[in-house]
């Protein structure tokens, strides 16, 4: 019984700590110490970690071409994967402000609002020299967005949005929900990443609202689909730039099919066609089911899937090759290569790399009109675009690339056309170069 009075007692003091913080910080104002200079020297990057997802992979990239270039970048995550000098963990705090800020924020469900290692930032060197500050993901239980105000104000702030957390209540993509447009509330999926156990959504967003009211930020977005959700959102008032994601194409490019076929032991007379996600078939985002229920139609001697990226949970199919994940991008870029189609029946995205990736090895993509994939794939020129998550017409399109040898070759010839003239690391890190320095000359000022 004592035991549980303490705990009672110890709940009940988090949460009023939690609240009472939340008031002091959203009471504080902040003016604008930026001095803006012509000379671009310095750029921070953050991100959750240095390794898995698109952002990370983004954010490597640059900071090896922007370093290359003579500038100095770094990145700061909360967990490194990697031993690049360049980058650096955030030292997260454990205080025991910290551990009662931790328990409150589970029992009220407020994601990303103590981290108090976010506040300190702006002391942080790398920070204090930086000519610009480049945020990636931050959301993933590491970054305080209520700190936003005080660290865009001190410094240039860039803020590249890779899925749409920024601005709803708790979900990184909505599907087809809108009520992020008007301020959340009575959410239809609480389970979408990341999950949430009961309905703070309509707090959560209010309270970005007002934050979000208080800051200085300059907002990418990697698609003209997420540009137009952005300016229907809390961050319409924001500089909205567009540049899209790039890939390296000295790594990802066409390789020869027939011997990397022999080499890995592939059948030299079948369609390949190439599915990778990270957990496989059973990854909700990138359409799994979908792609399961094609392998299921298609039991065909003409045809060979690769599954890529899951577990071996079709290993007693005939037309099925499970292969784990691979973190190797050459041999990656081969495996896409040995390929014919790729299909990535995806139902949440914005700039998919994997997408340009296989585009730049000479792959159709099959795919539904989702985010912003029909912006890298122009249905029936370098790709089949279905309805979204209409599977009869993702079987009309599997059946057309299937038949037609082809159109499916000048199909690959025009992805790796695309992405050359479109899609390429160069012209994203240019594309952000050219937007750090107009921030610098005082280009956007009203």
């Amino acid at each position: 019984m004592i035991k549980k009075i303490r705990y009672i007692f110890f709940r009940l003091r988090a949460i009023l700590f939690a609240k009472i913080e939340l008031k002091r910080i959203m009471k504080l104002t902040f003016k604008s110490k930026i001095q803006h200079k012509e000379a671009l020297n310095s750029i921070v990057h953050i991100n959750s970690d240095d390794y898995s997802g698109g952002a990370a992979k983004i954010a490597r990239d640059l900071i090896y071409y922007q370093n290359s270039a003579g500038l100095n970048s770094k990145l700061l995550v909360a967990k490194k994967n990697t031993n690049n000098d360049n980058f650096k963990e955030i030292e997260l705090l454990n205080s025991r402000k910290q551990h009662f800020l931790n328990y409150a924020s589970k029992e009220l469900e407020w994601l990303d609002f103590f981290h108090l290692s976010t506040f300190e930032l702006i002391n942080n060197k790398e920070v204090q020299n930086s000519d610009i500050i480049h945020l990636h993901n931050v959301h993933g239980n590491y970054f305080s967005f209520l700190a936003l105000p005080e660290i865009s104000n001190a410094k240039n702030v860039v803020w590249s949005l890779h899925d749409m957390q920024s601005f709803t209540g708790h979900c990184a993509y909505s599907l087809n929900c809108t009520k992020w447009q008007s301020g959340c509330g009575n959410c239809p999926d609480l389970t979408i990443y990341p999950a949430i156990k009961k309905d703070t959504t309509a707090f959560v967003w209010k309270i970005k609202n007002e934050i979000y009211k208080k800051s200085n930020i300059h907002i990418v977005v990697l698609s003209e689909w997420l540009e137009k959700l952005v300016k229907k959102s809390n961050l319409g008032h924001f500089k909205i730039h567009k540049i899209y994601n790039g890939i390296d194409i000295s790594i990802y490019k066409q390789y020869d099919k027939t011997e990397l076929r022999k080499s890995l032991g592939l059948p030299l007379d079948k369609v390949i066609v190439l599915f990778s996600a990270n957990l496989g078939l059973n990854n909700p985002f990138k359409g799994g089911k979908y792609a399961k229920m094609l392998i299921d139609k298609y039991i065909s001697e003409k045809i060979l899937f690769i599954n890529i990226g899951g577990n071996d949970e079709l290993s007693n199919s005939s037309n099925v090759k499970n292969i784990s994940y691979i973190s190797d991008e050459s041999l990656m870029a081969k495996y896409y290569s040995l390929s014919d189609i790729y299909l990535y029946p995806t139902i949440a995205d914005n700039c998919p790399l994997v997408a340009l990736e296989a585009m730049a090895c000479g792959l159709p993509i099959l795919t539904f009109n989702t985010g912003g994939v029909p912006e890298l794939v122009v249905h029936k020129e370098n790709g089949y675009i279905a309805e979204y998550e209409d599977f009869e017409d993702l079987k009309n399109g599997f059946d057309f690339l299937i038949k037609n040898d082809d159109i499916r070759l000048l199909m690959g010839k025009k992805s790796v056309d695309r992405v050359k003239e479109k899609f390429t690391i160069q012209k994203m890190n240019d594309s952000y170069i050219d937007l750090y320095k107009r921030i610098l000359n005082n280009e956007f000022c009203d």
